[in-house]
């Protein structure tokens, strides 16, 4: 096994103690899906509608710049740069699309609060519509060409798309949770800086 692979199947396990891994054999219609993209920073999404297609949600130059320039063989799907809304096989989605990452892993709904603030993020205590209704908004809004508005990694990216289309509300808990980091960073950093104005050069805290 390479340096790169044995590394990848260490985070795999890792994040398997917080996201809930799923076989491709495992899915059903209407599944919320995603997986870390490479190298690792954040996370893509997408709703399986079955027969190994998936509707996702991506930005239409630079993601699509990852896409095959010719027909996928089993799905049609090539570069379109004026499509953010695409219907892929599970292949252009996950192993060949949109910066190809590890396993797939199944977003989920329905949990308790107290649970969903041990995981912190890809969960929430909404619940999800029925799955035909899933497939259903999903499926309209990419048939109807009014796509999900401009995409934007913090405003407007795939995991609003997917949770919209699972529960009517577009969230995006990897946004949610960078703010917050990002917030807890800005904190320390005025603390420490009024704790030098104050002459106090020892403190860690």
């Amino acid at each position: 096994m390479s340096d790169n692979r044995f590394i990848d199947a260490v985070l795999d396990t890792m994040r398997s103690l917080t996201f809930k891994a799923i076989d491709v054999k495992e899915l059903k219609r209407g599944d919320h899906i995603f997986y870390v993209c490479k190298p690792g920073f954040y996370t893509h999404h997408g709703i399986y509608v079955g027969n190994d297609r998936v509707i996702h949600f991506v930005p239409a130059k630079k993601a699509n710049a990852g896409a095959p320039l010719r027909a996928c063989k089993k799905c049609g799907y090539k570069r379109k740069d004026h499509l953010e809304v695409v219907r892929t096989c599970l292949d252009c989605f996950h192993t060949k699309g949109f910066l190809s990452g590890s396993r797939l892993y199944l977003y989920r709904y329905g949990l308790p609060r107290s649970e969903c603030e041990i995981h912190r993020i890809h969960c929430t205590h909404m619940q999800s519509y029925p799955a035909d209704q899933v497939v259903a908004r999903a499926e309209e809004i990419f048939e109807s060409g009014k796509q999900f508005g401009k995409y934007n990694f913090i405003l407007n990216n795939c995991e609003y798309f997917a949770t919209y289309c699972k529960c009517g509300t577009a969230i995006s808990t990897q946004v949610d949770q960078g703010v917050e980091y990002v917030r807890g960073l800005i904190q320390r950093n005025i603390h420490r800086y009024q704790q030098l104005e104050n002459g106090d050069f020892c403190s860690s805290s």
